[in-house]
């Protein structure tokens, strides 16, 4: 885990050189995204989960507060499906603080052989407020994403390394207009308690005449608590 730390702390401190030679069409931004999440098990079908996440630029000065429940249901061993509320607290530096917020829906195929998972998700997005990001971006837009996920568990060392690709397509516009491709693993550090690390390209295009293209790279640092269901003994 530490040699994976120092890799992804070599690759900020690289992606965020590389920010001041970028070509004037498509601009790069380096961010931190650290999280925190609470996860309640109340079968081996139905799980509810409390997200906190700060998000801060290193290109750009700003900071996001999210706060995310959301709930997972599996009918199937291979199906689950799922929704969140998101929550945004937006603040750059020279502009006014913000709220906005997100809904989203999600049906989950999931096929686990061996030590090996495979997802593939399809979810929707709608943006409830009709402001524009700091990006120019209109919040009330509508989105379809689709993501596929490959991670292996390592049980030795309670580690699973996991590897996913995601593209949105606008339904605004019917355009795809944004993907990215995360490389993490999960440490299982005993029964409750999960970290995680990862790093995320995030490609922005399609935008618009007259507006810039983004290419985005995320640290992300996250932990979980868990409450695991516990099946109730027979008498």
């Amino acid at each position: 885990m530490k040699t994976l730390l120092a890799t992804l702390l070599v690759l900020l401190s690289l992606m965020t050189i590389t920010t001041y030679t970028s070509a004037q069409e498509t601009e790069t931004r380096s961010h931190i995204y650290l999280g925190a999440g609470v996860e309640k098990e109340f079968s081996n079908k139905l799980s509810a989960e409390l997200d906190f996440q700060g998000r801060f630029g290193l290109t750009k000065t700003y900071q996001d507060f999210l706060i995310t429940p959301k709930i997972e249901y599996s009918p199937l061993k291979f199906v689950a499906i799922g929704a969140e509320y998101r929550t945004t607290f937006s603040h750059e530096e020279g502009e006014s603080s913000e709220c906005t917020g997100r809904f989203g829906t999600w049906l989950k195929a999931k096929w686990s052989p061996s030590i090996f998972k495979l997802e593939a998700r399809l979810k929707y997005c709608n943006y409830t407020e009709d402001v524009a990001d700091r990006d120019g971006d209109y919040a009330n837009k509508q989105y379809l994403r689709t993501k596929l996920l490959g991670s292996v568990k390592i049980k030795s060392i309670k580690l699973t390394p996991y590897i996913s690709y995601e593209w949105f397509y606008e339904l605004n516009r019917n355009l795809v207009v944004k993907d990215r491709l995360i490389i993490g693993a999960k440490k299982k550090l005993n029964k409750r308690n999960t970290i995680a690390l990862e790093y995320m390209f995030e490609e922005k295009f399609n935008r618009g005449k007259g507006k810039k293209e983004f290419n985005n790279h995320i640290f992300s640092l996250s932990y979980k608590y868990t409450f695991p269901y516990k099946p109730k003994e027979s008498d």
